[in-house]
């Protein structure tokens, strides 16, 4: 994650290294690798319901691995683009959404859990349609946010791991996962509060560019 916070050199860039003017391009490298990683969560899904666990947990984890892979290379190869910021986050929720409902059909985390989660995941997205529908930028991915995924990608495969065959680490993947949708509600409500800045000051005719990242 984080394509949004990284510089491309084209146009002026804030403090944070966060261009002003993201690239239009769609195919760069960074986009090509969201693509990929939105086909193995396809994949993945299909593996988890039909039964082919071993294959399954190599998909996701090719998919957590294209997750960083995106965002370093557009530090490294300088390709931000608008559909980047777009795509990375689109992904990340529908790796989510897929991951925590194939885990509930399956009964290895409970539904209240998978609630709680699409719940958050309905309520940014909604804050983002009425942003972009009032020229609104969409925010960048927060510290709290990043760390909330990962808590998930680690806590969700855990538990997926460790269902009827270690109860004790698949209680604790549980607990963890429950911290993780703790910050994830953190992160949710920090980026409904900066969308709603941002139409604020894009109301008010001000620059909407990136703001540091500090938000949760």
């Amino acid at each position: 994650m984080g394509e949004s916070t990284e510089t491309t050199g084209e146009g002026t860039a804030d403090d944070t290294g966060t261009p002003a003017h993201p690239s239009t391009t769609v195919w760069t490298v960074p986009n090509i690798v969201s693509f990929v990683r939105i086909g193995l969560i396809v994949v993945f899904g299909w593996l988890l319901i039909a039964g082919y666990d071993a294959w399954a947990i190599a998909a996701l984890a090719a998919a957590g691995i294209s997750d960083f892979l995106d965002g370093f290379l557009a530090r490294r190869w300088h390709q931000v683009s608008e559909l980047g910021r777009l795509l990375d986050p689109a992904a990340d929720r529908l790796l989510t959404a897929v991951v925590v409902v194939g885990l509930a059909l399956r009964d290895i985390i409970p539904w209240w859990l998978v609630a709680v989660l699409l719940v958050r995941d309905a309520m940014v997205a909604v804050a983002l349609l009425i942003g972009r529908r009032r020229g609104a930028r969409p925010p960048q991915v927060s510290f709290v946010g990043k760390c909330a995924t990962a808590g998930l990608y680690v806590a969700l495969p855990l538990a997926f791991v460790a269902f009827e065959r270690w109860d004790g680490v698949h209680a604790a993947a549980i607990v963890g996962a429950c911290v993780a949708a703790v910050l994830y509600w953190m992160s949710g409500i920090g980026y409904v509060r900066d969308i709603a800045s941002r139409m604020h000051r894009a109301a008010d005719g001000e620059s909407v560019a990136a703001p540091r990242q500090s938000l949760g």
